[in-house]
């Protein structure tokens, strides 16, 4: 469970830094067809509006694992480890610190 927890923050930033290429490699060629580009705001919030939009279409979480996991708890065969748990949320909180 914290190595999904661990794993869905790796992914946040992972889409994060596919929204900014995204958006990086959108405005690139746009701005290099016009060469002054008046109505570079507007292509921003489009692009970021098309990019909104698709991340809305598939959720960052795995519903597969989520419902794997769900079954387990309900069957009381899933395992917790409250040492590793608080390890990861110290870490967890030392990143946000720092």
């Amino acid at each position: 469970m914290v190595e999904s927890i661990k794993n869905m923050m790796n992914r946040v930033d992972i889409q994060r830094s596919r929204v900014a290429d995204t958006q990086t490699s959108t405005t690139a060629p746009a701005k290099a067809a016009t060469p002054s580009a008046p109505n570079s705001s507007v292509e921003k919030g489009m692009v970021s509006q098309k990019v909104v939009a698709q991340l809305a279409k598939q959720p960052p979480v795995n519903s597969e694992a989520v419902s794997r996991i769900k079954q387990a708890i309900s069957q009381g065969k899933y395992p917790i480890d409250v040492d590793q748990i608080t390890d990861a949320l110290m870490d967890a909180y030392r990143d946000l610190k720092s």
